[in-house]
């Protein structure tokens, strides 16, 4: 068995592991969900198979880069193409806003705590802070296994995942959200 091509020379067995761990995350994910101006082979550069990448500008150019990297390096490529793409194919069909009994530090503050659900399943927090010159927001995907553990486990997890310190809503601030293990599909 080759290390560096443990599923073989056809590129499409690193794109299904690629996918396959994406569903983890996203259920929902499918390869048509994929962003077209990606696509991806194993060529022979210099003697030797690499992995290949493949970008088609609107314009028709195509950027090629050859990946000198092993298997598991190409598939987390793989999935760094299109993980944002495959949120953005899951509207948002509900929020539930979550005050912080904090919400700045010195002229840092939070903007918006929201823990969204999602059209074709799941559920993410979106999150926003900054000051008068800047801003940032991030959004949190919650794993899908995160919902078949018992509600304190999933609090433990959850803020593993979205760590109170940078993002002001603690555990409390969780606990107090009248109808939020509700919204999240607890059982009270």
């Amino acid at each position: 068995m080759n290390e560096k091509f443990p599923y073989g020379y056809d590129v499409n067995a690193y794109i299904d592991k690629a996918l396959e761990r994406m569903k983890e995350l996203y259920p929902w994910a499918k390869k048509e969900m994929f962003r077209k101006e990606w696509s991806y082979a194993i060529e022979q550069e210099n003697g030797e198979y690499q992995y290949v990448t493949y970008f088609d500008w609107k314009d028709g150019q195509i950027d090629r880069e050859v990946l000198n990297c092993d298997a598991e390096k190409f598939i987390q490529t793989v999935i760094g193409h299109h993980h944002s793409w495959i949120e953005d194919e899951n509207p948002v069909t509900e929020n539930f806003k979550v005050e912080a009994s904090r919400r700045c530090s010195g002229d840092w503050g939070l903007e918006i705590y929201q823990i969204r659900k999602h059209q074709l399943g799941g559920f993410s927090t979106y999150v926003q802070a900054g000051n008068r010159s800047a801003g940032a927001s991030r959004t949190f995907f919650i794993p899908p296994a995160f919902f078949k553990l018992p509600w304190e486990e999933f609090l433990d997890k959850y803020l593993e995942l979205v760590p109170p310190g940078p993002f002001y809503v603690d555990r409390d601030d969780l606990e107090k959200a009248e109808g939020l293990k509700e919204f999240l599909g607890f059982a009270e």
